[in-house]
């Protein structure tokens, strides 16, 4: 007799009245089976774990230090320590060493043997260092690597070091962040896990644009849809996390000021920190102003200048080591940014973000916290091509096309944590209302013809929710797991008649409103051969639903190839799966990530030609990505260390037999990074191979030759209270372009930088 697996028997029982249902279940049976057994493995765990406990202190004046981050290397696990500097954690009897960090200190490493049912105490000392803007802090989902640079001074040229990421560049301002040849919707970005979406229906304004490297304290890289907690992609997350008040400083002041000579880029930014230990308050500033700039030879890009500001606010306040309330208030204003490759320059941007965010750890409740977050944005943008020669234009010749765009979110995230020993619970509960707004007027030079108006976007409210669920525990000597569930629900519909009569016209009658379900999860597989190395396999399915420009959109114009697209109400949610295989070495004197993945992707959203000049929204069959990467670390002496990384994407799709757009060439960075005292000298070395596989159906590429830039960095104290960062980027004044920059816009050519930074209290 035939043996049937619990979970068909399970589906034929009912099936009978309901067959959709059976096939729903058959395909998530397994994943709340699995979760039905982990947590039973954390309520009936054995009580044969001992308990690690200890605190953080500063090795020159012995004070605790305050939450500092601890980790277990090797493993998924981890803790941070309270306002005192004290921690603890459950684990299996076994030897461990733990990795902690905090800002302003050095990473310090430590041993310690866990025994059964015995209290094992340490004592971790770190060595306090100077704080940089924008320190190279990156996280890798569940394995962290903490790589100190010479600081930068955008937010997104510290993405453009990272392997298996690229910039989309429209103009010297407000660079596209893509994941291993995917973007746009492909990919979520928030910020501190906030949702956030773009105002612009031309993507002018991506949500990195409104963090600037005072604001910025990691970069929380998510890649591939292995992590499901901020949200379900294909792609992966970016999620930038923005300093917070510090109780542990009663006052702190810097200011720095420098310029640069590619764009004569002038910039101011300070910034201040105030506590009484119970309260504390942070404030940032920021002012840039830029002309054009000049790629390599001293060619002059005109109509690439820009100015803007930005402006940073936290206050916080504690109770003692288990409540704390966070407020926060981000503000980005940009005038005036030149696009010289595309049709219409950004006139003005303005942002406000807003959030409150309170966390609970209640005594006597050991391994439960409690994380509340309210938030609030307010997104708008408005271009334009009035100082534009409109006469000869090819695209709608003779008229200016003023648009505005504008994204009002607000939402709300739940997190439950629960530890029972090596095994973590985590609940979330996720939650937002989006509405979005586009318009655009045809003003045409003959003075006979009257204006026209367009709605790109007619007011689209989406309502979306998510439940998920992310567990990680021990379940053998030297096995660990992890697995993600999330469940998304959404709700939208165009709610301004003028725009809901326009797109049902095109669609003959169609209705607008739509109602999504999606499932995702993914189970990661981890095996420690020792405290230094560990490999890990992971799968996961992940569907994404259509953005609210896919569904949507009007008659928005892609300068990629020349079309006029059109949202579909109709379209399908994308469905990934994907799998990573990932090899670590932790130890010093050499450290190393090797990473290969494959993504393949049904119901895959492109555009289809319609007509001459329109296309719609809609999905086809399949496509894929695959790729390598590899990045390490290798300590030559103490004061001597060379890093390096290394990636290749390659894309396809398979309905047009053709190679995806905006896939990133073979690409590889290394530096040489030499300290002697406090004195710091950086040289990197960035390559890019020819990219030869280009579109031509789907989306109008063409081939881009490689390139090899060097850049000098070079920083040091002239005095206790006052620093010098000085360097030369594109050492060679190379003339390039990246694969991703639209229409072949050029990088910059040789650019030197001078950075003044005054510090108060003086370091010592």
């Amino acid at each position: 007799m035939k043996r049937i697996p619990i979970f068909e028997k399970i589906a034929i029982r009912v099936s009978g009245k309901n067959g959709a249902f059976c096939g729903r279940f058959t395909r998530i049976g397994p994943w709340i089976f699995l979760m039905v057994m982990i947590i039973q493995s954390m309520v009936s765990a054995q009580e044969t774990e001992g308990v690690l406990a200890g605190q953080v202190r500063d090795k020159e004046t012995g004070a605790p230090v305050p939450f500092a981050n601890i980790k277990v290397l090797g493993t998924p696990l981890g803790t941070a320590g309270d306002s005192s500097g004290n921690f603890w954690m459950r684990l299996p009897p076994g030897r461990y060493r733990l990795a902690i960090s905090s800002l302003g200190y050095a990473p310090g490493y430590v041993n310690a043997q866990v025994h059964a049912m015995r209290n094992t105490l340490v004592e971790i000392f770190l060595t306090p260092v100077a704080i940089q803007y924008a320190e190279e802090v990156v996280v890798y989902g569940d394995s962290e690597a903490r790589r100190p640079a010479v600081r930068l001074n955008r937010t997104e040229a510290l993405m453009e070091r990272m392997e298996g990421m690229a910039l989309i560049k429209r103009a010297d301002f407000a660079w596209e962040p893509s994941i291993r040849g995917m973007s746009a919707a492909q990919i979520g970005v928030v910020i501190d896990g906030m949702k956030i979406f773009s105002a612009c229906v031309d993507r002018m304004d991506p949500v990195t644009a409104y963090v600037e490297v005072e604001n910025l304290k990691e970069l929380d890289i998510r890649k591939g849809g292995f992590d499901l907690t901020l949200g379900a992609s294909a792609g992966g997350t970016v999620n930038l996390v923005t300093y917070k008040p510090e109780f542990d400083r009663p006052l702190l002041l810097r200011m720095e000021a420098g310029v640069e000579s590619a764009s004569a880029l002038r910039v101011a930014r300070g910034e201040a920190n105030w506590s009484d230990g119970t309260l504390a308050v942070r404030a940032t500033l920021s002012v840039k102003q830029a002309g054009d700039f000049y790629a390599g030879g001293g060619r002059r890009i005109r109509n690439s200048g820009y100015r803007k500001y930005n402006f940073h606010v936290g206050f916080s306040r504690r109770w003692g080591t288990d409540r704390q309330l966070e407020f926060s208030l981000i503000g980005d204003e940009a005038r005036d940014i030149g696009y010289p490759v595309l049709l219409m320059d950004a006139r003005k941007t303005s942002s406000r973000i807003l959030r409150l965010e309170y966390f609970w750890r209640p005594h006597g409740r050991d391994g439960f916290t409690l994380r509340s977050k309210i938030y609030y944005n307010h997104i708008r943008h408005w271009m334009d091509d009035f100082q534009r020669d409109v006469h000869r234009r090819t695209v709608m010749p003779g008229m200016y096309m003023p648009m505005f765009g504008e994204t009002h979110t607000v939402g709300w995230v739940e997190e439950v944590r629960l530890q029972k020993g090596t095994h973590v619970l985590k609940l979330f509960l996720d939650g937002y209302r989006m509405r979005a707004f586009a318009d655009m007027q045809m003003i045409s030079l003959d003075a006979e013809s009257p204006p026209a108006y367009l709605m790109n976007l007619g007011d689209v409210v989406n309502v979306q929710g998510a439940l998920a669920l992310d567990h990680t525990g021990m379940i053998a000597s030297r096995w660990w797991i992890r697995n993600n569930v999330r469940v998304d629900f959404s709700s939208r519909d165009v709610t301004r008649e003028f725009g809901r009569r326009a797109l049902t016209g095109f669609w003959e009658g169609s209705d607008t409103y739509r109602r999504y379900w999606t499932f995702s999860a993914s189970t990661s597989l981890e095996y420690q051969f020792s405290d230094h190395r560990s490999l890990r396999f992971s799968v996961a399915s992940t569907q994404r639903m259509p953005s609210h420009m896919e569904n949507y959109g009007f008659f928005l114009y892609n300068i990629l190839d020349g079309y006029f697209y059109t949202g579909n109400p109709s379209v399908l949610p994308e469905w990934s799966r994907q799998a990573e295989l990932v090899f670590e070495q932790f130890s010093r004197p050499l450290r190393f990530r090797m990473v290969g993945f494959v993504n393949d992707v049904r119901n895959y959203i492109s555009g289809m030609v319609q007509s001459k000049e329109f296309k719609v929204y809609t999905n086809l069959s399949s496509v894929y990505w695959l790729g390598a990467e590899m990045r390490g670390e290798w300590e030559v002496r103490e004061h001597l260390a060379t890093r390096w990384s290394i990636a290749y994407t390659r894309g396809h799709n398979r309905e047009f037999k053709e190679p995806l757009p905006l896939i990133p060439p073979l690409e590889a960075m290394v530096s040489v990074d030499c300290r002697w005292d406090k004195f710091r000298l950086a040289l990197e070395g960035r390559f890019a191979a020819p990219q030869n596989r280009i579109a031509t159906r789907t989306t109008l590429e063409d081939k881009t030759p490689g390139f090899v830039l060097l850049n000098l960095r070079l920083q040091f104290p002239l005095a206790p209270w006052l620093k010098i960062r000085l360097g030369m980027e594109n050492v060679l004044d190379r003339y390039y372009h990246e694969h991703l920059s639209i229409n072949n816009l050029p990088g910059r050519g040789r650019n030197m930088y001078l950075m003044f930074r005054i510090l108060f209290p003086p370091e010592g």
